[in-house]
């Protein structure tokens, strides 16, 4: 028994170690005129130690974040005698990535920061994204340039504290020669409230169309981006194919009538919830109608119209599971059985 638990335990903390992933942060020193100030001290501020997910794979620095992002800003900006010691606190600090488009993949640094006196006193605070967007192809190069996107939101970060020191004389790390003091101002930068990357959806759905004259089907493309924005665009390829209903054909003089028509236009949806959404559409399906009359012969018709949908989308899973859906729709267009007409539609997909 304890051999088994050993080989288990063995087992477990290989997974744990595969499932963590190390980034040795590089340094750079800035060339900074009339440099005043120096980085003494750096708290970590954040309720978790490690700086994102990605595919599975846990990232952490080599070090502490503190130990690591001090270490950067020593050789950064060198102390002397004569500059005021400053402290930062990490207030957030995130590596994310995540498919953004059909063939587009996004990698992310999102920093909060903010800058204190040796008194305590707050001075500044600076948030900052900083984005890369590559082919879908690239993912191991992106992978590679985390550090490169950490490092350039630390650098970013402070130009922007000293822009804004520069920008706000007096009121700037400048020493009183009688109190041996600095004088502060405490300013934010553009604040933006974090906002994850969204998660893209690719969509592949089937949809049972029935009205007062056809009976169809259409299967559907659908890729987009979810996001908190009131109205999200997708991308979405579909073909559908109708079969006029016997008693209506009959009545217009063919013995079957079958129309196949490619689907452009555009669709959106509003977001209600996570995996709930209104979906509305406008497209204007453009195909062929081939009939048949009651003496066997057959005959063509160019099909284009116009064409709305109202309804609902429900994707309980998001990872990977089944698309729901259900609604209304509306169609005019240049049949030889009929011009306008509504129906309902029913639709069943998965999405990966």
């Amino acid at each position: 028994m304890k051999q088994i638990i050993s080989i288990l335990f063995a087992i477990s903390s290989g997974t744990f170690c595969f499932s963590q992933t190390t980034i040795d942060l590089k340094t750079a020193t800035f060339v900074i005129k009339n440099q005043n100030f120096y980085i003494a001290n750096v708290i970590d501020d954040r309720q978790e130690n490690y700086l994102g997910v990605i595919e599975g794979n846990t990232l952490y620095f080599e070090k502490d974040t503190d130990t690591t992002i001090k270490k950067f800003m020593d050789i950064t900006l060198p102390n002397t005698n004569d500059r005021i010691p400053v402290t930062i606190r990490i207030d957030n600090l995130k590596i994310e990535q995540a498919q953004t488009s059909i063939e587009e993949r996004t990698a992310r640094v999102y920093i909060e920061l903010s800058f204190y006196a040796e008194s305590g006193e707050a001075l500044y605070k600076v948030v900052h994204y900083e984005d890369k967007v590559s082919p879908l192809s690239d993912f191991t190069e992106i992978n590679e340039t985390h550090e490169q996107r950490v490092r350039a939101a630390l650098e970013y970060c402070l130009w922007s504290f000293i822009n804004h020191q520069k920008a706000n004389r007096p009121h700037n790390l400048i020493k009183n020669r009688n109190t041996n003091k600095a004088n502060y101002t405490l300013e934010e930068s553009n604040f933006q409230t974090y906002a994850p990357l969204g998660k893209w959806f690719n969509m592949l759905t089937f949809t049972r169309m029935t009205d007062r004259y056809n009976q169809g089907w259409n299967v559907a493309y659908t890729g987009f981006l979810d996001s908190k924005s009131d109205l999200i665009i997708p991308f979405t390829v579909a073909y559908g194919q109708s079969r006029g209903k016997l008693d209506l054909v009959l009545e217009r003089g063919y013995s079957s009538v079958n129309a196949y028509a490619l689907g452009l236009g555009f669709n959106g949806f509003i977001k209600i919830t996570p995996g709930l959404y209104v979906d509305l559409g406008l497209n204007v399906p453009i195909g062929m109608e081939v009939l048949r009359d009651l003496a066997d012969k057959r005959s063509t018709n160019f099909l284009i119209g116009l064409g709305a949908h109202q309804g609902v989308k429900i994707i309980p899973w998001k990872d990977f599971g089944i698309v729901i859906g259900a609604g209304l729709f509306q169609r005019w267009q240049t049949s030889k059985i009929e011009k306008r007409n509504f129906g309902f539609e029913l639709e069943l997909g998965i999405n990966f």
